[in-house]
């Protein structure tokens, strides 16, 4: 009985099937895993690897993909798929555990019988099965512990004995167009993060004021990095010499505006911005948008009317950790327009200084991204 890796799209990539196997082909390349044979089902594909396992924890943190399963693959055969839920069943449910069985079924599967009766006979064959230990069925997979999940295909089925639920969103790369975006701050990894998810290629400018910051970011780019499956990243450095004599919001203040008036000067056209009327100033978000507009380039707004759900794709993506740097920054984003006009000049300058001296490095995947990073400036 075969083992196979499970991938089930995302509503958003159900119809980019195709661009999803090549994404995830091309991601379990980069980490040396190989793909020896790829069945296209209605709702799912399975992929035949080297190592199910590797493959399986590398695509739960992709974009485009529902859930990632290792499952039995099987055939479509009444009594082949009840006793292959039976047999998973009593591997993986403990005592006193609750379990339930769900089984999906493609429109085009060629069988005498529903689902329905698949759930029926295997969750009573369990229940006899697992007595000894009072595991019990459960009334729906809320309420369960387990929940084994059948899928049957037009000529196969699957038999899922480990289940993960991945990122969602579109594949990466299926919009085609590239973005370009700044990492400065959790915000912007954050606005950085929702643009892959949608599917955009983006170019990295990597923004810092100090080691301990240069640091933090390229972590940030890091992460974002890894849920891609490009081999090798093109990213550009820059360093903003903030004056000591600033306050700390001030400081932060000059660095959004720096970001925004350093990334008209590069030459992609979409730019992601990573402000939000809930967090910046209205009348700070409008000037910047105006600005970007001026240079003849278009502003992109991933945050812009987001509130709780910032936290909520922070968290979904992995940044959990810095949620409280979240916190932070709202409270220190309020400033005055009059605070700001009267730095103006100070913008212009740095963001000048900050072009002249910046970077180009390209990097290959890998776990020394940071180092590497460092080791350029």
């Amino acid at each position: 009985m075969k083992k196979v890796l499970l991938v089930f799209p995302s509503t958003f990539s159900a119809n980019r099937k195709d661009n999803l196997k090549t994404i995830v082909k091309e991601k379990l390349e980069l980490i040396h895993v190989k793909v020896n044979k790829i069945i296209s089902e209605e709702s799912c594909i399975a992929f035949e690897v080297t190592n199910l396992v590797e493959a399986s924890a590398s695509l739960v943190d992709m974009f485009g993909i529902d859930k990632v399963a290792i499952a039995k693959h099987v055939t479509n055969g009444f009594t082949d798929i009840v006793n292959t839920i039976v047999n998973t069943g009593k591997q993986i449910i403990f005592p006193e555990e609750k379990f339930f069985v769900k089984v999906e079924m493609s429109s085009n599967a060629k069988v005498s019988y529903v689902g329905r009766d698949i759930e029926f006979v295997s969750s009573s064959n369990l229940t006899v099965e697992l007595s000894s230990i009072a595991a019990k069925p459960a009334k729906n997979e809320y309420e369960a512990n387990k929940t084994i999940l059948s899928y049957i295909g037009k000529d196969s089925a699957y038999v899922c004995i480990q289940m993960d639920t991945a990122h969602g969103g579109l594949p990466f790369g299926s919009q085609k167009e590239k973005v370009a975006c700044s990492i400065h701050n959790v915000l912007s990894a954050v606005s950085c993060l929702i643009t892959v998810k949608c599917g955009f290629v983006p170019d990295f400018l990597i923004l810092y004021t100090n080691n301990d910051d240069l640091k933090e970011n390229a972590k940030l780019f890091s992460h974002i990095a890894n849920k891609t499956c490009i081999k090798k990243h093109k990213i550009r450095l820059a360093y903003i010499d903030l004056p000591d004599k600033f306050d700390h919001n001030v400081k932060l203040m000059l660095q959004e505006s720096i970001s925004a008036n350093i990334l008209t000067h590069l030459p992609e056209n979409r730019l992601i911005i990573p402000l939000s009327t809930a967090i910046h100033p209205t009348w700070f978000v409008e000037a910047t948008m105006k600005q970007i507009v001026f240079a003849g380039k278009t502003p992109w707004l991933p945050l812009m009317f987001l509130t709780d759900s910032i936290y909520h794709n922070a968290k979904d993506t992995g940044l959990e950790d810095k949620t409280t740097s979240i916190d932070t920054l709202i409270k220190d984003m309020a400033f005055k327009k009059e605070e700001y006009e009267k730095y103006e000049n100070n913008i212009v300058a740095l963001s000048k200084a900050a072009i002249e001296n910046m970077k180009t490095i390209s990097l290959k995947i890998g776990p020394n991204y940071l180092h590497d990073i460092i080791d350029s400036i």
